[in-house]
């Protein structure tokens, strides 16, 4: 009798034991090295530029849905957390705004199965996508390049600065509703560069073909790093956690050596400048708990 339940929770692991483990748990970073990326250089670029930095930084909350953990940093749990798509806006003494991502419309919240969406904030999005001298987003995806997709052809398409990654034939790029002719790349794939005085884009091919990180030294000297969907957690960057398998090699399939890489790249520079904020993609939870994010980050937009 014993050996029969014995073998009956052997058979029970194998069949439902390892296929958890690998989709959810699996976390093995491999050895991809960190990119030759420095905050020097970064700080370097930032600088370069003449003109005001951004004074401040704000965000704005659109949508979320509440997911496990484990799907977003691989092996950190089952408890739900709240993913939010968001935007932000960097505020310029005497001139333009700067916007990062440009968040989602009512159609793509559905079809992404947000619980919650909220249009009130969507439209000051718009509101501040149509007054910002530059919009920038993280990648390709439609909760953080969707909303700008859907007005392309207009006047948002000398504010947007885009790179090919982005754009369409890019796979990724080429799902979005573009709603005119999309803008063309402005943005370089071969390195750091800055695009605005305090902004640096850095392209990171990893978790879409045109992912990049975006670091903003603000007038008052406070580095951060938008680090998009490379880190989507927290957690990710923290304790060197990519998506799980089951999100990152079949849902929303991803270069997984190279997020680890990027994952690694955002540990080395958070050594070199502890007082770096790493802005992860959707850990909203985590944005207004933690002490230097809630004294960094304004929520909601002022306008």
């Amino acid at each position: 009798m014993r050996r029969k339940i014995n073998l009956t929770l052997m058979v029970l692991v194998l069949l439902f034991g390892l296929p958890y483990y690998w989709l959810l748990l699996n976390n093995r970073p491999g050895d991809a090295p960190a990119k030759p990326v420095s905050i020097a250089q970064l700080r370097a670029l930032a600088g370069a530029m003449p003109g005001q930095a951004p004074a401040a930084i704000e965000l704005e909350l659109i949508a979320h849905r509440l997911v496990p953990r484990n799907l977003f940093a691989a092996g950190a749990g089952m408890k739900r957390a709240v993913i939010g798509v968001m935007a932000w806006r960097l505020p310029v003494a005497g001139g333009k705004p700067i916007l990062i991502d440009s968040g989602l419309n009512a159609i793509d919240a559905a079809a992404m199965g947000m619980d919650k969406f909220w249009p009130e904030r969507q439209a000051k999005v718009e509101r501040a996508m149509s007054e910002a001298g530059l919009i920038l987003v993280t990648h390709e995806h439609p909760d953080h390049l969707g909303a700008l997709a859907r007005r392309s052809g207009g006047p948002l398409a000398e504010a947007a600065r885009l790179n090919a990654g982005q754009l369409p034939p890019s796979p990724y790029a080429a799902q979005l509703a573009w709603s005119g002719a999309p803008p063309r790349a402005k943005l370089a794939t071969d390195g750091p560069q800055v695009v605005a005085p305090g902004i640096v884009a850095i392209p990171a091919p990893s978790h879409t073909p045109g992912s990049q990180m975006i670091y903003v030294r603000l007038s008052n000297g406070r580095e951060v790093m938008f680090a998009g969907d490379i880190a989507t957690m927290a957690a990710s960057w923290q304790e060197l956690r990519a998506r799980s398998r089951l999100v990152g090699d079949y849902f929303a399939p991803e270069d997984r050596g190279e997020v680890y890489a990027w994952l690694r790249t955002i540990r080395a520079l958070k050594a070199e400048a502890p007082g770096l904020l790493v802005v992860p993609g959707h850990d909203f939870e985590w944005l207004i708990h933690d002490k230097a994010a809630r004294a960094s980050i304004r929520v909601g937009f002022q306008q």
